[in-house]
């Protein structure tokens, strides 16, 4: 009967670490080109940054905070992360619903961000890649 439970609390242990082990991220700093297109707008240059990501903050945003936005949904499923994120920007409410795919030292996704009234209601589509550089400063 100890056998039995000490296995099934064995077990359990290890289901709640599956979501950790699933994300195939390598912690490190990463540079990341962002490319936006919106509607009706001429083709925009790509812009990179390098950010620090590691499993427990694997979306890039490094000015997210800054802008008055902060995730409010995250999960991961297998090498993908799917999120939201909403925010504030002098009153005009944004929301982003993006998705991630990584693999090892590289990862690529989409986001949709939808702006409010204020803006006229644009959707604007964002291809994300990355790609590790190093480690973290």
């Amino acid at each position: 009967m100890v056998k039995r439970i000490c296995a099934l609390s064995v077990l359990c242990m290890l289901m709640a670490a599956l979501p950790a082990w699933g994300l195939d991220l390598n912690p490190g700093k990463y540079e990341i080109t962002v490319k936006v297109e919106m509607p009706g707008a001429p083709g925009m240059p790509p812009q990179t940054m390098t950010q620090c990501l590691d499993q427990q903050n694997p979306v890039p945003n490094s000015s997210a905070g800054a802008q008055g936005c902060k995730i409010t949904d995250m999960k991961t499923e297998g090498n993908t992360v799917t999120y939201t994120m909403e925010c504030n920007q002098q009153g005009m409410k944004i929301k982003t619903i993006g998705k991630m795919t990584y693999r090892g030292d590289s990862f690529e996704g989409t986001s949709q961000t939808s702006m409010g009234q204020a803006a006229g209601g644009m959707t604007v589509k964002t291809v994300i890649k990355g790609k590790r550089i190093g480690k973290c400063d």
